[in-house]
């Protein structure tokens, strides 16, 4: 017969009866937005093509949603914008150098389950995206999958 010492069989008993217990905290980062990049260049007074990259005094708006995103967002380098859940096209109403433009982008919502504590996010894949502003040369996808970690998906690519 195996002899346990007393104190020994209770720190058994209570590691198993804590690995037994429901994990009720979600710890994984349940924000699920697109990043937008900006690739522009403009001409100066002597006609030299000058490249930037952040926005300057940028208001984003979600279209249908009508929530403020951004409110004259200074040196803007990066955007992170939700995708909306509940329907294929999400568009953004942007202002930036007291022009609007509006950005659309296609999508496939789709359900990713996480964990019992943390429930469902929304992925996406994008399948289009464009722009209605003249000063757009093109919106390029770079990756087409927007989950829960902080990366690139669009770059707008502007010439002013």
């Amino acid at each position: 017969m195996i002899h346990i010492h007393k104190p020994l069989l209770y720190v058994l008993c209570a590691i198993i009866m804590a690995a037994c217990t429901t994990d009720t905290t979600c710890r994984k980062e349940m924000d699920v937005a697109m990043g937008l990049t900006l690739q522009a260049d403009s001409l100066n007074a002597k006609e030299h093509a000058v490249i930037y990259t952040n926005w300057d005094s940028l208001t984003v708006e979600a279209l249908g949603k009508n929530e403020l995103l951004i409110d004259n967002g200074k040196s803007v380098k990066r955007l992170f914008l939700p995708l909306r859940p509940d329907t294929t096209v999400s568009a953004f109403l942007m202002t930036f150098h007291e022009q609007t433009d509006t950005l659309f982008v296609e999508h496939t919502p789709r359900q990713y389950f996480v964990s019992l504590a943390c429930g469902c996010a929304i992925y996406h894949t994008i399948t289009a995206a464009w722009s209605s502003d003249t000063r757009v040369d093109s919106v390029q996808i770079i990756n087409a999958s927007v989950e829960n970690a902080v990366q690139d998906n669009l770059r707008i690519y502007l010439h002013e």
